[in-house]
């Protein structure tokens, strides 16, 4: 056995190397700090003399929103290379002002709540900022709309968009009914159909939201639902786009009286618009003044409503001075004129012969041409002969080509050319290029061919793509 001193005596020893121990893991993490400190030290004096250290602040500050313009997070990403990056992007507000985000679930709350916090604090005081919100499911978004309302006389772009969320109106409309947004520019709204939702469905021109004015608008969009929210339609809009899929009770009274609140509109497109009753007295059929009117984009809704067809909406628009006209799901269209329409699209357009005719006396100055399966278009304009139809073409491009059509395409690039008023430009989607691909060598001799993207051109021409949002247009109905 062993006595119990020895026991004692090891006890003690023990000890005395386990506090040695300890000590030694302090001098360790110690030596492991210094290093650390050392290494930033000599980073730090490394990084001062790259060349790029050198640059002075505001043309640094230029390049990375430069660069945030490919990548929208390049922020984020700046801020962890150094102690100078990270002062430097967290004190250039517009890094900031720029605020994207999808709320698909209750967990992503707390989180993304921070980062718009976040965001506008960094974007502030003074700086404008534009936010694009996506709620993708049935949860509160209140926190967030009342962070905007915070902050809604700096915003100049505004884009909410709610999926399936019967109380998504009724949320909006608490949070943005009394507010005032002297600088918002663009608006951009929609709200999904949800069958246990409360919904006002009628438009009017006065608002039930932004009650306090909104007098920059120049750009407003509503989808889905949203026309019954009724933001402010400002004289200063260029751009409207209306959806009335599921509106209800629109008079042609009504619809003129929108229209005329907008006397600066350059840009407008009508998605499933019906009006509940015909126009009767001549005031309801007079054209109104649009003086600057140029584009327009309208998709017919096909159902038996009596007055859905696109032709009502029409009969009220100055359609005279159009430039640029894009007609989707419009099988027949009155005795129109449109002189001055350069840029032409027709989409799902199934006109019969006894209207060709009429198309091509109606649009003489077409030099753009978009089609989307239109047989009877390709046989009229290879037609021989005087007069040669819409003498001006030069570009076509070629949208889900039917095979049957090949030839008729092929043929009319050939006649055009042998009648002296060739194409200059035939462009294809990738299915329509495949389809086409038995006379793409011949097309060549005869015309550059080239490909576009297989989705529309965004809306209006000519606009900031990155500032254009989805406004359904084109979904299925």
């Amino acid at each position: 056995m062993h006595s119990p001193d020895s026991v004692h005596t090891l006890n003690s020893h023990l000890k005395s190397l386990r506090d040695r121990k300890a000590d030694l893991i302090r001098q360790l993490e110690q030596v492991n700090t210094d290093i650390a400190v050392a290494e930033t030290k000599r980073a730090r004096i490394k990084n001062g003399d790259a060349s790029i250290s050198k640059l002075p602040t505001e043309l640094l500050s230029h390049i990375f929103l430069l660069c945030q313009k490919e990548s929208h997070a390049f922020q984020i990403t700046a801020s962890q290379v150094c102690n100078r990056w990270k002062d430097l992007s967290n004190g250039t507000p517009l890094l900031w002002a720029d605020i994207r985000m999808s709320l698909e679930h209750t967990s992503h709350i707390p989180s993304r709540l921070h980062k718009l916090e976040t965001y506008l604090t960094r974007s502030g005081p003074s700086s404008l900022f534009a936010a694009r919100i996506h709620v993708k499911s049935n949860i509160n978004f209140s926190s967030f709309l009342s962070l905007i309302a915070d902050h809604i006389p700096r915003c100049a772009h505004l884009s909410l968009s709610v999926q399936r969320h019967p109380k998504a109106c009724l949320l909006l409309r608490e949070h943005l009914e009394c507010l005032r947004a002297p600088q918002l520019d663009y608006l951009a709204l929609h709200v999904d159909w949800a069958d246990s939702g409360p919904y006002d469905r009628i438009m009017g021109i006065v608002p039930l939201i932004f009650k306090g004015g909104a007098p920059s608008l120049t750009s407003l969009q509503l989808s889905g639902i949203a026309s019954a929210l009724r933001p402010p339609i400002s004289s200063e809009l260029t751009t409207l786009h209306l959806d009335g899929e599921y509106m209800i009770d629109l008079t042609i009274l009504k619809y003129r009286e929108i229209l005329a609140a907008t006397p600066s509109l350059v840009n407008l497109s009508l998605r499933g618009l019906k009006i509940d009753s015909p126009a009767t007295e001549t005031e309801e059929r007079k054209t109104l003044k649009l003086s600057q009117l140029r584009t327009l984009r309208i998709r017919a809704k096909g159902t038996d409503h009596p007055f859905t067809s696109a032709n009502v909406l029409l009969t009220t628009l100055p359609l005279n001075q159009l430039e640029n006209l894009i007609l989707c799901d419009v099988d027949d269209l009155w005795l129109f004129d449109f002189p001055n329409v350069k840029d032409l699209s027709l989409y799902g357009c199934e006109f019969g012969v006894s209207q060709i005719g009429h198309l091509m006396l109606a649009f003489p100055s077409v030099v753009s041409l978009t089609l989307e399966s239109a047989s009877l278009l390709y046989m009229a304009l290879s037609v021989e002969g005087e007069p040669i139809w819409w003498p001006n073409l030069q570009t076509l491009h070629v949208r889900d080509l039917a095979v049957h059509d090949v030839s008729m395409l092929l043929r009319l690039v050939q006649e055009r050319t042998n009648m002296k008023h060739p194409l200059e430009l035939v462009c294809f989607d990738t299915s329509s290029r495949r389809r086409a691909s038995s006379i793409l060598n011949t097309l060549q001799n005869l015309t550059h061919v080239s490909r576009i993207s297989n989705y529309p051109e965004p809306w209006p021409p000519g606009g900031n793509v990155v500032l254009t949002e989805d406004d359904n247009f084109w979904d299925i109905y």
